[in-house]
């Protein structure tokens, strides 16, 4: 603790308190701590009177997605930083959930919190998760909102109005009204639903395809979806801009126009206002919002495609 302390500049007792998640200690100077901590790859150790105070030093983490690793480790980073053990539920599949929330009420007494991190709660189960004795925090990533209005901003400056938008199968939001919102046109049948594949992507394509008139940009709530739509376009030789939502290796490997949320940061935000709900203090850092990265796949409306080669 002390290496941490003058790595910081402060003092051995101001280190312990950030990182126990105890009082007295600005947020700025907690978040400070934590990272000068995390860099050196130091832990708090818990010791007898911390136990005997109450703090099981340890946090459910729930999550249907174990694809969202740097949300989780993001989490996870922080909560060891802090000195509190992860225990992770991975809620998989329908089974998994009901064998999860079946066995819940002793989870609050070996728990001090639960971070829900893109677990897709219903409205019954996060109603379980708050009668535990202990604060929950939950990060979604279905909310679509900030993403559609980024990349809807960005269309409309290249000149786009006629934008095709496809969500997955199981979305039934109105998404299109910020589209419409944003001065886009989405006719009826430019509203698409796909499985969260690449094949699934070049079936919309095909579907676009198919239809009297193509729209002239393409938003995908999926990045494996935005990357079937656009390889299929592009083979047909048709100049539509693809947009993705979720931002992956993929995208950034063909070129694809993408917003990006930070998912890290988005872990270590939601870990800060666990331990703040753990403190009695309220968190008024606002999440890290997701940012535009644009590449290859969107341009203005009237673009010439390349020539082919070979």
């Amino acid at each position: 603790m002390s290496d941490v302390a003058r790595a910081a500049g402060v003092s051995a007792a101001t280190v312990s308190r950030a990182l126990r998640g105890e009082p007295g200690v600005s947020e700025a100077t907690r978040r400070y701590v934590t990272e000068v901590a995390k860099r050196m790859r130091y832990a708090i150790a818990r010791d007898a009177s911390s136990l005997a105070g109450g703090r099981r030093y340890a946090v459910a983490v729930l999550t249907a997605d174990v694809g969202r690793g740097d949300l989780l480790a993001g989490a996870e980073g922080a909560l060891r930083a802090a000195g509190y053990d992860v225990l992770l539920y991975v809620l998989r599949d329908a089974d998994a959930r009901a064998r999860f929330f079946d066995e819940l009420p002793p989870l609050g007494r070996r728990v001090d919190g639960v971070l829900a991190l893109s677990a897709h709660l219903t409205d019954d189960e996060r109603a379980a998760l708050d009668a535990l004795s202990a604060p929950v925090v939950e990060v979604r990533d279905d909310d679509l909102g900030d993403a559609l209005r980024l990349a809807a901003g960005h269309l409309r400056e290249l000149g786009h109005r006629e934008v095709a938008l496809v969500l997955a199968e199981d979305v039934d939001e109105p998404y299109g009204e910020l589209l419409t919102g944003a001065g886009l046109a989405v006719r009826p049948e430019w509203t698409l639903w796909s499985s969260p594949t690449v094949a699934g992507g070049e079936q919309v394509a095909d579907a676009l395809l198919d239809g009297d008139r193509l729209p002239s940009a393409v938003v995908c709530a999926n990045g494996e979806v935005a990357l079937g739509v656009f390889l299929r376009l592009r083979r047909d030789r048709r100049d539509v801009s693809v947009v993705g939502l979720d931002g992956s290796d993929l995208a950034r490997a063909v070129g694809l126009t993408a917003v990006e949320p930070a998912w890290r940061e988005l872990g270590e935000h939601a870990v800060g206002a666990l331990l703040a709900g753990l403190r009695g203090e309220s968190h008024d850092v606002p999440p890290p919002p997701p940012r535009l990265v644009v590449r290859e796949s969107t341009s203005r409306p009237d673009r010439e495609l390349p020539p082919t080669i070979g």
